[in-house]
């Protein structure tokens, strides 16, 4: 099983209370790929033990084996990914965070040009994993 992160996807789910359908809708979308990667179920994560069976890494694991909200590091983050984490992340500014709800549309149905796929990359690397 791969580290299990439970802030991290409180963070997400808290988008679930957007007000903006297609964010809520990508929230999801986010959460159920990090439960499906660190390996568990839904009835798993929601069961009262999880506490006890997925503890948090420790600091000095985080920087081994996985990277911003959780997710592993051997692997490419979709775009989708990336573009939640961006807007998610603290590190943000208020001004790149209203340009990129612009861009969800286009994110959410996979529609992103080169240009914005290439510019969104550029921000998850300043934002996030910079």
């Amino acid at each position: 099983m791969s580290t299990f992160n439970r802030s991290a996807l409180v963070k997400v789910l808290e988008v679930l209370d957007s007000g903006h359908a297609g964010e809520a809708l990508a929230a999801a979308k986010l959460a159920s790929t990090m439960v499906r990667q660190a390996g568990l179920t839904w009835d798993e994560v929601l069961a009262p033990s999880i506490a006890t069976a997925v503890e948090e890494p420790a600091p000095a694991d985080r920087s081994v084996g996985s990277g911003p909200f959780g997710y592993r590091r051997d692997r490419e983050l979709s775009a989708h990914e990336q573009f939640f984490m961006v807007l998610l992340s603290p590190n943000t500014p208020n001004e790149i965070k209203r340009t990129l709800r612009d861009w969800e549309p286009r994110v959410l149905d996979g529609e992103m040009t080169p240009q914005e796929t290439q510019d969104l990359r550029s921000l998850y690397q300043n934002f996030v994993a910079g």
